[in-house]
């Protein structure tokens, strides 16, 4: 299975050797500043069956971990829990075709923006909370 996507410019290009699993809404944050936005959707892939095709990228660590951005224009790709990581977390929003990879949970969801309606059929994780 070969998944590909890339960048607003489209000077960075990817390609994803597996279907990424645990797709989630992440809510916390440090997502909503680096992308901008309310939340992103992440979905996991093992390091090793992600690529870089074209383009540079960027990388930013902040808080022990580690996001990748396209060099060019910004947008927001993928994100390690550090450099050795054996999974990464790619921008579902960043593949050519992300439909067929919707979400099944909502994640730090006590972040959330009171205005953002989180999907009542979602399962939704609070990150916070000690056990």
């Amino acid at each position: 299975m070969i998944i590909e996507g890339g960048c607003l410019c489209g000077r960075v290009r990817y390609r994803l050797d597996e279907k990424p699993h645990h797709v989630c809404d992440c809510h916390c944050i440090d997502c909503r500043r680096a992308s901008g936005a309310p939340f992103v959707t992440w979905g996991i892939v093992a390091t090793e069956k992600q690529k870089v095709l074209t383009g540079e990228v960027r990388t930013v660590k902040h808080a022990d971990r580690v996001r990748s951005f396209a060099a060019c224009c910004g947008t927001s790709l993928f994100f390690q829990d550090n450099d050795s990581a054996p999974s990464i977390d790619v921008a579902i929003a960043t593949l050519d075709d992300p439909e067929p990879h919707a979400p099944d949970r909502s994640i730090w969801v006590e972040d959330h923006i009171s205005w953002v309606a989180l999907d009542p059929d979602r399962k939704a994780l609070q990150m916070n909370k000690e056990e």
